[in-house]
């Protein structure tokens, strides 16, 4: 008997292990085999590529119809390599599956060795990683046999293409003014129409309201609402300003009893029967603004007369005003005028100033506002650029240019260093904002002069002055009939004794020469000086010489 009870503990022991195993081991089976359902692959085109080529990677996962799937789209996942496009996602049916298949196009400019990191895929919200690949970036090789190689090309300046911006600016400016001067003319017209209205005496523009509302459309449009509010507006303005109650505020009843109170006083001689006809026509007009009764056919035109007898039998029944009262209202009228005059003024200043404006700012907008600038502060090398110029020559051989003042010889540099002349000629402005030299040599000896070694000389005698940090550019440089030289130009620093901080300057050396002598021209003036630059170019361009047998010295 106990070792039927044992045994049959023991089974019952073995069988709960066993459930309990299953319900363990169960899940981890069966996510193991969703897992293995699901098998994204990533597939590139290429192992190698040169900088710039593109590669394209694949990533394909095979699912059921009805899973989710997410790709990755940020382009950071994909680095060390640069997302160049996504393409859309494509899809095939194969045995019952669907085949979602990605494409990226990926590059890099970089080379070297790079690895695609693993991809992260969901199906279903369940994360999926793919292999990572490596990728191989090779610089481009350029065989010299076949493609030349050349130097860097030096900077060209292109002329600049006029685009007249200025000219559609000035334009909107121009209509933006003639907008507001005519919205002003119209404004101002309304307002001496109403003007004129209001100099009309009280009962005179009643009259002519009344008239008025009689050829307008709300009739037409049945806007009885309309009609009776402008009707009644008419005469309560009329009664305001001719008997001085306060008509417009007050109801039917306020206002019928306060003309009883004057009728009765003696102020207003006004016909019981006058007083019952306006309360009708107010009680009829409340019910159509307020109830939005319609009144009969031709109830409404005849509110209209009957309203106009209202004002006419209220006019006679007013007793005339004491000469006192004429005194004050002439008093009244003519300040009213005199206020009148003074807002008329200072609307013509307006418009004067509006049209005054509009003016100068095409002024502006034509001739530039630096132009307009410098021509106020007067500019000093503007001045100069604008001047009658002087035609001259210069030393032996002669050099003739033009400048906007003379250039005075310098008595220190005439000299002769062994058989060699030296002449020179200078300006300087005062202020020290433009710097010309001109100077001539002749040699001792018939020979060419080195244009190089001259142009380290004017560099060198740059730095004796003060300039530091010389950028230096050199061109051929072609005078009047042909005559070939070299210039030198470009920027510098110059230290002056006392100043602490340094002045930028621009500088031009042109040389020519031939057997024997030796011509040259220096400028320098303050970086980014427009006119200055100008004023250079005009100088190169009328560069001309004589020939050595026929110049004088000056």
């Amino acid at each position: 008997m106990q070792q039927h009870l044992f045994l049959y503990k023991k089974s019952w022991v073995l069988s709960t292990l066993f459930l309990l195993g299953l319900l363990f081991v169960g899940p981890v089976i069966y996510a193991q085999e969703s897992t293995s359902r699901y098998n994204p692959v990533a597939v590139i085109d290429t192992t190698s590529i040169e900088i710039g080529e593109q590669i394209e990677l694949s990533l394909s996962v095979a699912v059921n119809p009805t899973d989710l799937v997410d790709f990755p789209e940020d382009p950071r996942l994909f680095l060390p390599l640069e997302l160049v496009k996504t393409f859309e996602t494509d899809s095939i049916t194969y045995q019952g599956k669907l085949n979602l298949i990605k494409k990226y196009a990926l590059t890099q400019f970089d080379a070297g060795n790079y690895s695609i990191p693993k991809q992260k895929i969901y199906v279903n919200n369940q994360l999926f990683m793919t292999d990572s690949s490596l990728v191989r970036v090779s610089d481009v090789v350029v065989d010299t046999l076949v493609q030349n190689l050349y130097d860097i090309k030096p900077i060209t300046q292109v002329e600049k293409i006029a685009t007249y911006e200025w000219l559609w600016q000035l334009l909107f400016v121009l209509l933006a003014i003639s907008a507001l001067v005519i919205a002003y003319l119209r404004a101002q017209k309304k307002r001496k129409l109403a003007a004129e209205n209001k100099k009309l005496p009280p009962y005179d523009r009643a009259l002519l309201a009344l008239d008025n509302l009689e050829k307008s459309q709300y009739l037409l449009k049945e806007e009885y609402k309309e009609y009776y509010s402008e009707l009644t507006n008419i005469v309560r303005q009329y009664l305001e300003e001719e008997v001085q109650i306060a008509a417009l505020e007050s109801t039917t009843d306020q206002l019928i009893e306060k003309l009883e109170i004057l009728t009765a006083a003696g102020s207003l001689s006004l016909e019981e029967d006058t007083l019952t006809q306006f309360k009708q026509i107010l009680q009829t007009a409340d019910l159509v603004k307020f109830a939005k009764s319609k009144p009969k056919d031709g109830v409404a035109e005849n509110d209209r007369d009957r309203l106009k007898q209202v004002v006419v039998k209220t006019k006679e029944a007013i007793a005339p005003p004491s000469q006192e009262e004429l005194d004050a209202i002439a008093a009244s009228e003519a300040a009213k005028k005199a206020r009148e005059l003074s807002r008329a003024r200072k609307r013509k200043a307006v418009v004067i100033a509006l049209i005054a404006s509009g003016v100068i700012l095409g002024l502006i907008g034509y001739i530039g506002p630096k132009n307009i600038w410098d021509t106020a502060l007067r500019n000093p090398n503007k001045i100069l650029l604008e001047k009658d110029w002087i035609e001259s020559e210069y030393g032996v051989p002669a050099v003739v240019i033009q400048t906007p003042e003379v250039l005075v010889r310098d008595t220190t540099a005439l000299t002769k260093i062994g058989e060699i002349s030296i002449q020179k000629f200078k300006y300087t402005h005062p202020k020290g904002v433009l710097f010309i030299e001109l100077e001539t040599k002749k040699l001792s000896q018939e020979e060419q002069p080195d244009f190089n070694l001259l142009t380290e000389t004017g560099l060198k005698a740059l730095e004796g002055i003060g300039a530091k940090n010389i950028i230096t550019k050199q061109e051929n440089f072609e005078a009047q009939e042909g005559v070939k030289g070299m210039k030198t130009f470009g920027t510098a620093d110059f230290f002056i004794a006392g100043d602490k901080k340094a002045t930028k300057e621009d500088y031009i050396l042109l040389f020519f020469g031939g057997k024997g002598y030796v011509q040259s021209i220096s400028m320098r003036w303050i970086d980014g000086d427009p006119y200055a630059e100008k004023i250079s170019e005009k100088i190169m361009n009328s560069i001309a010489f004589e020939k050595l047998t026929e110049t004088k010295s000056k």
